[in-house]
């Protein structure tokens, strides 16, 4: 009996105490749509779109929560009817007692289905920019001063039990690019709030890019707001095998935000992200794409990105550098010194030919993988050092134009060699397969640096100017041998030709049968070399050569290979006596040979007259022995 009547007096007491709380709220809950309508005002005046709340319901046990059944914020002119953003609903639960102190402290605060649509048009401005509106501040008068002095204390925050987001959906449009990526089942977990204390902050959810599959995310970090300030420390982005760590400032928060900070990237295995991002992507080479890693500081800004200093490591490929995007209009700068740069490796692999797919069914046609990269592209290129392929060149300046699959770096200047060039690519990536031209122009640079680099046999040495008009199609450098044509010209005014003494030649013409070994391997010493070429489909057809050495001149013709990288060609060496020695070049690099022409010293054709002498003799001959 004892037990039962506590149990009552207990219930009657919570009784009490609710309507206690409800009389003393029931002014403030009669209130809420007066309250709503002002808040939407308020917002709609700080943000300068328009603002809707929907119904508005209160919870008084056992904590006090009030929850707002949808609201939208309004888009920016010029960007359609749709709204920037929407939420399902909003719970918020605060501590009753508090209130009475003009306190806060609130238990969660959770917004359900929230959207957000955010678009970028075709001159690069935003539907976001201008969402931070500051209104106009009216001055007050003197009796409006005094009355807010004897008004009561506004309420403060004092500890909030953290925020949550709940199956957020986030879409991001580019008019520019055409392409629309998506975040989905967006989950937001947001900590303690206490002023003045670092916030934990999680995030997961589906990111998905225009023509690829979605992935899952994730990201943490720790956040500390002091207006109009926010950093973001021990900052944790991972993707598949990616991770991304850094720490981030966004500045000016209140107006047109900027931000800048460091992210590090450790070293990662690109195969299984492009894999996890759905790109059909496969090189050629099995022993590229294996790691890579980054490291750079940004500075952004709504005109301009910038990423300096910059370093960027793929397998044994090393960038560093700056570069610089501007938003209006839109272009690219970039200073980059690339060491170790093998580009062919990384082309597509050949795909093998499959049966055509079957007639797709009418209906609206989705955008290219490829639609991002219509968008025209301009970019200043200049690199302090690249490697590629052997070569070494230096101080490298570039334009990078690109537009509707045609690509072009014109003009392009760099050292190389002790000398300089100068020239231009041009491609058409839209047909299959794809086209080029390059013009070049070779100063003084030294070429038997620049043969041993590519590994071909150093023939020659001395201080080349060249000149190159050439064209083929093709990717892959297989097809670029096959295919390439155009002219040549070549000039070295002092040099030698490595491998055979054409002078010992001249002098004793038994040197090519084995003798002399010692002696030929000195090279051959010349005062002049020209050269020009017409090159076919992946020969080169050397219609004229002209070498001057101390004791001959030597003309020259014939062809090179490039699919065999063999050279088949006659060299007639001119001795100061009006004999000419025929010398046969033939071979691939690193296993040419040089050997007499007995055919063409002995015939009709040849200028010594060998043959008709020789034909002169043997008839002498038959006559005085009787021979018939």
């Amino acid at each position: 009996m004892k037990k039962r009547t506590r149990l009552i007096a207990i219930a009657a007491g919570l009784l009490v105490v609710a309507a206690a709380v409800a009389v003393a709220l029931l002014p403030g809950i009669l209130a809420l749509n007066q309250v709503k309508t002002r808040v939407a005002q308020i917002l709609s005046q700080t943000t300068g779109r328009p603002v809707t709340i929907g119904k508005l319901s209160v919870t008084l046990f056992p904590w006090l929560g009030v929850r707002v059944n949808g609201a939208t914020l309004g888009n920016a002119p010029g960007f359609g009817a749709r709204p920037l953003a929407r939420v399902a609903r909003v719970d918020i639960e605060v501590r009753v007692l508090p209130l009475f102190r003009r306190q806060i402290v609130l238990r969660r605060v959770i917004l359900t289905g929230l959207y957000l649509n955010l678009d970028e048009n075709r001159a690069g401005a935003t539907n976001w920019a201008t969402l931070i509106h500051s209104p106009a501040v009216k001055p007050r008068s003197p009796a409006a001063a005094r009355a807010e002095r004897h008004e009561a204390p506004a309420f403060v925050l004092l500890h909030a039990a953290g925020l949550s987001l709940r199956d957020a959906l986030i879409r991001y449009r580019d008019a520019r690019t055409g392409s629309a990526d998506t975040l989905s089942g967006l989950h937001l977990r947001v900590g303690a709030i206490t002023p003045g204390q670092p916030v934990a902050v999680g995030l997961h959810g589906l990111l998905k890019i225009a023509g690829h599959p979605a992935f899952p995310f994730r990201l943490s970090t720790k956040a500390r707001y002091q207006a109009p300030r926010l950093t973001l420390s021990s900052l944790r982005f991972s993707i598949a095998t990616l991770k991304v760590l850094g720490r981030v400032h966004i500045q000016d928060t209140h107006g047109a935000p900027r931000a800048r900070g460091h992210l590090t990237v450790p070293p990662f295995a690109p195969r299984p992200l492009l894999a996890a991002l759905g790109f059909p992507y496969q090189p050629r080479a099995a022993t590229v794409l294996k790691q890579a890693s980054a490291a750079v500081s940004f500075h952004w800004s709504p005109a301009a990105l910038r990423l300096a200093p910059l370093r960027l490591t793929l397998d044994r490929t090393t960038i560093t550098g700056r570069v610089t995007r501007m938003a209006r209009p839109l272009s690219y700068q970039a200073q980059l010194a690339i060491d170790r740069l093998r580009p062919l490796p990384y082309l597509p692999a050949p795909s093998t030919p499959a049966a055509p797919p079957p007639s797709p069914s009418p209906g609206p046609t989705a955008p290219a993988h490829g639609a991002a990269f219509n968008a025209p592209l301009t970019a200043t290129l200049s690199c302090g050092r690249l490697r590629a392929h052997g070569l070494l060149a230096t101080n490298l300046h570039a334009v990078l134009q690109a537009a509707g699959g045609q690509v072009s770096l014109k003009p392009m200047t760099m050292d190389l060699y002790q000398g300089h060039f100068a020239g231009a690519v041009e491609a058409n990536l839209r047909p299959s397969p794809a086209t080029w031209r390059l013009q070049a122009q070779l100063v003084h640079v030294e070429v038997s640096q620049v043969l041993s680099a590519l590994h071909v046999f150093p023939a020659f040495s001395g201080a080349l100017d060249a000149r190159a008009h050439l064209h083929g199609s093709g990717v892959t450098l297989a097809a670029a041998k096959q295919t390439l044509s155009g002219r040549l010209t070549a000039a070295i005014p002092n040099g030698m030709l490595r491998g055979v003494d054409l002078d010992l030649i001249a002098k004793d013409p038994k040197a090519l049968a084995g003798a002399h070994k010692a002696h030929a391997a000195r090279g051959t010493r010349f005062s002049g070399l020209h050269a020009s070429a017409t090159v076919g489909h992946g020969v080169v057809h050397m219609n004229a050569l002209t070498l001057h050495t101390t004791r001959a001149v030597i003309h020259g013709h014939g062809d090179f290979v490039l699919a065999t990288d063999s050279v088949n060609s006659l060299l007639e060496v001119a001795l100061p006596s009006g004999f000419v020695i025929p010398v046969r070049v033939a071979g691939p690099p690193g296993h040419i040979r040089f050997n007499i022409s007995l055919n063409r010293l002995f015939s009709d054709s040849s200028p010594n007259n060998v043959g008709s002498t020789l034909k002169t003799l043997g008839g002498a001959l038959k006559h005085a022995f009787g021979l018939h």
